[in-house]
């Protein structure tokens, strides 16, 4: 049985509880944490708040798959040109580290940012690259797995596709950095999941499944796309995939009614993957 998270982006105009308890309502039995106001902002939450936090989500037999902070707005960037930004986001990032300690969660998205579109790319990637060592190191001492993510060409000119991906991953080497495939820069980059799975087998940590046009970075709830989703499918079997896969739905047209999007994209899921939720 395929096994899917909820996530609470697309929760942001409600509270924490109602994206838990909606959750719940859907039949689910696991979670993504996006780490963004008004849920969870890490510099504004206390000890108390994350624990808070921790508790309700086990009240309600929630499993908390992986903790993704907010990092694809200013002023977070691992790869800036600029030591004070620069030194803050790796700051940030060592704080969120310690905050997916004490939700009790191993994983922890991660992606490197971007660079000056007029300067050497390798300028970039090389602060990008000290960014996530010393980011590894931290996370190996804590017990942490960093997920790391590329993003499309619309958000970075860094990691963007499987190949830059896979060259990141290596020169990193730390047994603390895994990789996350997400469907949008996966096809985007005009990468498979087979690619994926031959290329990392068990180091891909994590899976953000969502529909998409093809042609922008849209995040899409399933059937509003026109991603093979049959074809997904059967390459996820193909790869021996059975870890989570996350509903990451991303746009203002999902915000006024979270629930309903989720549902029907769950519906759409169930008509290839058979039962999908275990409540």
């Amino acid at each position: 049985m395929a096994k899917f998270a909820n996530m609470n982006f697309h929760y942001q105009r409600y509270p924490f509880d109602y994206f838990l308890d909606s959750t719940v309502r859907l039949g689910m039995q696991a979670v993504e944490l996006w780490g963004g106001a008004p849920h969870v902002y890490v510099d504004d939450a206390s000890h108390e708040d994350i624990l808070s936090m921790r508790r309700e989500m086990k009240r309600r037999d929630l499993e908390l798959v992986c903790f993704t902070p907010e990092q694809c707005i200013y002023p977070i960037n691992l790869s800036a040109k600029d030591d004070t930004l620069r030194r803050r986001s790796i700051e940030y990032f060592k704080t969120c580290i310690g905050v997916t300690n004490t939700l009790e969660t191993s994983l922890m998205l991660v992606t490197v940012g971007y660079g000056f579109y007029n300067e050497p790319a390798e300028e970039a990637w090389a602060r990008g690259l000290e960014s996530l060592q010393i980011l590894a190191k931290e996370a190996e001492e804590q017990g942490v797995v960093l997920a790391l993510e590329p993003m499309s060409k619309m958000g970075s000119n860094l990691i963007t596709d499987l190949k830059t991906l896979k060259r990141m991953y290596a020169e990193v080497n730390s047994p603390a950095l895994k990789v996350l495939m997400d469907t949008i820069p996966m096809t985007l980059g005009g990468d498979s999941i087979e690619a994926y799975g031959e290329a990392f087998g068990n180091d891909l940590a994590h899976i953000h499944f969502l529909d998409g046009d093809g042609k922008t970075s849209a995040h899409l709830g399933w059937g509003m796309g026109v991603f093979p989703l049959e074809s997904f499918a059967e390459s996820l079997a193909a790869i021996g995939y059975d870890k989570y896969l996350t509903l990451e739905l991303i746009g203002p047209q999902y915000n006024w009614e979270p629930e309903q999007f989720t549902r029907s994209s769950l519906d759409r899921l169930s008509e290839v993957f058979g039962t999908i939720t275990a409540r």
